[in-house]
């Protein structure tokens, strides 16, 4: 009985584990460029662009809350301006009509 309860608790303990560990950037633009290349139809030349410019997005996101830590509106401030930047490669990257789409689907 006791390695039963034994077995039991580390199973949880190491599935809650895993639940909690933070996805990495690239996991995180996987997942975007995913939802990205069906509501945009993303070729299989632009999926690796998309991904590259996110994963960077991403990473300066996370750096900018490392320094920002509370500062709630300066983090609003380098979220908008990276953001900005990202959507700007973006329409590099894609057709004006995917873009078009990008911005309907974001004022949705």
């Amino acid at each position: 009985m006791k390695n039963v309860f034994l077995s039991f608790t580390l199973f949880l303990f190491s599935t809650l584990a895993i639940a909690q560990s933070p996805m990495t950037a690239d996991q995180k633009a996987e997942e975007a460029v995913t939802k990205l290349k069906t509501e945009l139809t993303l070729t299989d030349e632009q999926i690796p662009k998309v991904k590259a410019i996110t994963i960077d997005r991403i990473t300066k996101i996370t750096a900018a809350k490392k320094k920002n830590g509370a500062d709630k509106p300066r983090m609003q401030s380098d979220s908008n301006r990276i953001f900005s930047e990202w959507e700007t490669q973006l329409k590099g990257i894609v057709t004006d009509e995917q873009y078009s789409k990008y911005l309907a689907s974001k004022n949705k």
